[in-house]
């Protein structure tokens, strides 16, 4: 198995990651809801305790205290947008590193997360405000909670047990309070952490484990209290009738929760053609999981390629296209889950690997809420059970490295190294080039004086929310934002 890091590596690397995501969020163009949330309605919101009339407001009436105030501070004060981006991606993918075995190469892989992702979620997350804020706090705490969950299953001691509960405490309470479906999540991970400690592990019951199943409540009580639950939405509606369900799963979710992640589903299969290779005396099982393995690597190269050759519109839905392969895609997604849940049963002992096998359930467990959410549906409620995902096949790749040299792991880890550079380079030089587009398409008189849209896309249009949708901009705000002198900008 790979070795630990025994050369302080990450107190390079983090800090490093650290500053790429504080410039990064300085480039990220505002869009949507940025602007609603900065603007006049926010303010209602935040006045009326974000509860208004349904009519008007829809969604963003909501129990989302946490979330929404966090939307509208980081709007108006850039330096700390930029700083609260810098701080979470960092604690997300640093928890990633210590879920995942903290060696060098789970490091590096952690840092590849961003690169992999869909077009979806690098418009709808990663350079979106209100996407970030909504998303990546939350899955960091929760994350971060897991963290300590390991330390005490893998009998490690727990340090200052009361400063621990505390931070437990606080975390659950905050990370319930931006998005309900982990606010939900959070009490269903408390409640395993302690059972499975108790009855799996033979742990001690430890204070910080209790202490964030109460930070959990608390804010799910808090969040589920708002009126706007209890009310008819027009925002908000869900389907139980099974054809509304299947056509949904058929024609639009199952391509963003599952086909379009071509990286992990292809690594996936490789790792485990070489798990299944080195470790299965079964050679018939062996066989059967390598052809399956191999259909899937070409079957998901092959769809992706069919899927670039047509356009996706402003929320990545993709209209128009054959209903025999739509179909088609779809049984595979079921069959491809079958054979995943297979191949870790087949390869992987449970009680050894319990995050692989915690992590592989919550892909799948994070995505059962929206098949039956009708609306609102974005591409982006699918990325907290891709988090999951990418922990696993971080934890299939870092097995199938065991099977080699340290010489090979070592060439592996420098080449996942330069991927990772150039990425980091090639999105960076993307941000840049789009926000010095932005700047002089904003300064057309015709928008600034609300006479017309934008005059022109941004060169690259996926690292803008909605695909640079041009209706989603604000003269209002680009007026305003084009008086400032640079450091009221920033401040």
């Amino acid at each position: 198995m790979q070795s630990k890091t025994h050369s302080n590596w990450e107190e390079l690397f983090f800090p490093l990651v650290f500053l790429y995501f504080f410039v990064f969020r300085f480039l990220v163009i505002p869009s949507g809801d940025d602007y609603f949330w900065g603007g006049e309605q926010g303010r209602y919101l935040m006045n009326h305790g974000f509860y208004g009339p349904q009519k008007i407001y829809g969604g963003s009436s909501n129990g989302r205290w946490i979330g929404n105030l966090s939307e509208i501070f980081t709007v108006h004060h850039l330096i700390f947008a930029m700083l609260a981006y810098a701080i979470f991606w960092t604690l997300l993918l640093w928890c990633i590193w210590k879920l995942t075995g903290k060696s060098k190469l789970s490091m590096i892989l952690s840092g590849l997360f961003v690169f992999t992702f869909q077009d979806g979620y690098v418009s709808t997350v990663l350079s979106w405000n209100a996407g970030f804020i909504n998303y990546i706090p939350p899955l960091a705490l929760t994350l971060l909670f897991l963290t300590f969950v390991k330390e005490l299953f893998d009998g490690n001691k727990i340090y200052n047990p009361i400063i621990l509960a505390i931070c437990t405490f606080v975390v659950s309470l905050i990370g319930g309070l931006f998005v309900e479906h982990l606010t939900l999540y959070q009490i269903f991970i408390g409640i395993v952490a302690i059972l499975a400690g108790k009855f799996i592990y033979h742990r001690n019951y430890e204070w910080f484990e209790g202490s964030y199943l109460m930070g959990a409540i608390i804010s799910a009580i808090i969040m589920f209290s708002h009126p706007a639950y209890h009310e008819k939405s027009t925002y908000r509606d869900t389907n139980f009738d099974l054809h509304g369900i299947i056509n949904n799963y058929f024609y639009i979710t199952h391509y963003w929760f599952n086909t379009l992640n071509l990286i992990v589903n292809v690594v996936l299969c490789i790792a485990i053609i070489i798990i299944a290779t080195n470790k299965l005396r079964n050679g018939k099982l062996k066989w059967i999981i390598n052809i399956l393995s191999s259909f899937f690597i070409v079957y998901y190269i092959a769809i992706n390629v069919w899927l670039g050759r047509h356009n996706y519109d402003q929320f990545f839905m993709y209209r128009g296209l054959s209903t025999r392969i739509t179909q088609i895609d779809g049984v595979m997604t079921i069959v491809f889950w079958l054979f995943l849940i297979g191949s870790t049963i087949c390869l992987f002992n449970a009680k050894k690997n319990y995050i692989l096998y915690f992590s592989m359930f919550t892909y799948f467990a994070l995505i059962s809420p929206f098949i039956i959410i009708i609306s609102p549906i974005n591409s982006r409620e699918f990325f907290t059970s891709y988090v999951f995902l990418y922990i696993a096949a971080v934890l299939y790749v870092i097995e199938a490295a065991s099977y080699y040299a340290n010489q090979v792991i070592k060439n592996f880890r420098i080449l996942a190294t330069v991927i990772l550079l150039l990425c980091s380079i090639n999105v960076g030089y993307k941000m840049a080039a789009n926000y010095h587009a932005n700047l002089i398409r904003v300064q057309d008189e015709r928008f600034l004086s609300g006479q017309a849209s934008l005059p022109n896309h941004v060169p690259y249009r996926k690292y803008v929310l909605s695909n640079d949708a041009l209706l989603q901009q604000s003269s209002t705000y680009w007026k305003e934002f084009l008086n400032k002198s640079w450091l009221e900008r920033l401040y």
